[in-house]
C-alpha cells in the first residue's frame, strides 16, 4: 500500500512538474520566494493595527511570530531528519532525471513535509480565526495555495510533501489559538470580534496580494 501511494504520489508531481512555460517559470519562482511577499505580510499588520489598534497589532505579531516557529522548525528540525524524505529535484533522487529544474533550483536535501505548506497554511487558518472576514480568509488562502503549488511546480515537493506540510500547520495553528483563547480567559479578556465588513479597512491585504501577482507578471513578461 505504501508503495501504491508513493508510486501515485511521484506520477502526480511529475504531471504537475511537466506543465511548464516561458512565462510560469519565473512566475512560480517569484512567487515560491519569501521576501517578495513582505509588501504582503505589511499590508496584514496594516489592517490589524487599523482593525485592533497598535498593542493588540503587537501582540497578534508575536503570537504569529511564535506560530511560524513551530510550524517551520516542526518540519525542518524535527519531522525531516528523522523521515529523510528526498526531494524530487535532489540528483540521488533516481526520479529527479524525469523533472524539469527551473534555474538550477532544487532546494534542499530532504523535503517531507513542505516548510512552504506549514508555513503558509498556518498564518492562513490562525488569522481566519483571528480576523473572521471572509475576503481576508479567501485571500489568505489563495496565496497559501499558491504557494504550495509553486513548490510542485518547481519540482522541489511531492504533492504528499505539501498535503502533510498543510496538515501540520493547520494544527500548529490550532494550537495556538488555543493557546490564545486560554491566555485571555484567564485573564478574562474578551475574544477579539470580526474584523468589520467594510472595504476600507480591509481591501489593503487582497489588494496587495493582487499587485504582487501583477508584479510577478509583469516581471516575467520581460524576456
Amino acid at each position: 500500500m505504501i508503495e501504491i501511494l508513493r508510486q501515485i504520489d511521484a506520477e502526480a508531481l511529475l504531471a504537475i512538474n511537466s506543465w511548464h512555460t516561458a512565462f510560469l517559470d519565473p512566475f512560480m519562482k517569484m512567487a515560491s520566494a519569501r521576501l517578495v511577499w513582505i509588501p504582503f505580510y505589511l499590508s496584514i499588520l496594516y489592517v490589524l493595527w487599523r482593525a485592533r489598534g497598535w498593542k493588540a497589532t503587537l501582540g497578534i505579531a508575536l503570537l504569529i511570530g511564535l506560530l511560524i516557529t513551530l510550524a517551520d522548525q516542526s518540519c525542518a528540525t524535527l519531522i525531516r531528519p528523522y523521515v529523510q524524505r528526498l526531494r524530487p529535484t535532489n540528483p540521488d533522487n533516481p526520479l529527479s532525471q524525469f523533472v524539469t529544474v527551473v534555474d538550477g533550483y532544487r532546494g534542499g536535501s530532504y523535503g517531507f513535509p513542505s516548510c512552504h505548506a506549514s508555513n503558509t497554511f498556518a498564518l492562513a487558518v490562525f488569522l481566519t480565526f483571528i480576523t473572521r472576514n471572509r475576503l481576508i480568509i479567501i485571500t489568505m488562502f489563495l496565496w497559501a495555495v499558491l504557494n504550495c503549488y509553486s513548490r510542485m511546480y518547481l519540482g522541489v515537493h511531492y504533492p504528499g510533501d505539501i498535503l502533510a506540510g498543510a496538515l501540520l500547520g493547520t494544527l500548529c495553528a490550532f494550537l495556538v489559538y488555543a493557546l490564545f483563547r486560554l491566555a485571555l480567559r484567564r485573564l478574562r479578556h474578551p475574544l477579539p470580534a470580526p474584523i468589520p465588513a467594510n472595504p476600507a479597512l480591509y481591501l489593503p491585504i487582497p489588494a496587495a496580494f493582487l499587485l504582487s501577482l501583477l508584479a510577478f507578471a509583469l516581471v516575467s513578461l520581460v524576456p
